[in-house]
């Protein structure tokens, strides 16, 4: 498995819409001297939009096959913490931070499955439950690892750290991410 660092991704991308853009402009200068070449000069200007078309689609596939930002929905409760993701194919930083966490994860019960499933129609999956860990220890772990980090308490209060560019935020933003179907009183009145 490849891990790309969040600098690499951006670079990645410039570089995969810059491809696209050379190759638009290699097969419309082509295109018009084609007809005036002879034949041997054909042969290779065939070869060189056939060329280019392939790295157009390459940098399109690569383009378009990115993973979103990985987003994780921290919810603070008392002594325990319920951390959610929108990004079931990242295990590695979820084993990461449950290898980091050890003894302070502990298994969702039934009820509590029950109680976080209504997150999973917006696209976030809890996945790890975990007591015992101070917020601010959590919080930078996760801002270490994911693109953006909502944290929410019980009073519905929400802040927002914006991760993509680097690990250490400098500030928060009373933010709330997207959640169409699911409310803080479902929280609130489970607990």
């Amino acid at each position: 498995m490849v891990v790309v660092q969040r600098n690499e991704v951006s670079r990645m991308r410039v570089l995969s819409f810059l491809t696209i853009l050379l190759s638009v402009f290699v097969v419309a200068g082509i295109v018009p001297m084609y007809s005036i070449q002879p034949d041997p000069i054909r042969f290779m200007l065939v070869l060189l939009i056939a060329i280019a078309c392939i790295a157009a689609v390459l940098a399109g596939l690569q383009l378009f096959s990115y993973p979103k930002r990985s987003q994780v929905l921290l919810f603070h409760r008392d002594d325990d913490m319920v951390l959610a993701t929108n990004a079931m194919h990242e295990g590695f930083k979820l084993r990461f931070l449950r290898d980091i966490l050890g003894e302070n994860v502990f298994s969702f019960s039934d009820e509590e499955r029950a109680r976080w499933k209504g997150l999973e129609a917006d696209g976030f999956y809890a996945t790890l439950y975990v007591r015992s860990v101070r917020k601010l220890i959590m919080v930078r772990l996760c801002t270490m690892i994911f693109d953006d980090v909502f944290v929410a308490d019980l009073k519905g209060r929400w802040e927002h750290y914006d991760c993509s560019r680097t690990a250490e935020p400098s500030f928060t933003k009373p933010d709330m991410p997207a959640l169409k179907s699911w409310k803080m009183r479902d929280l609130a009145d489970n607990s």
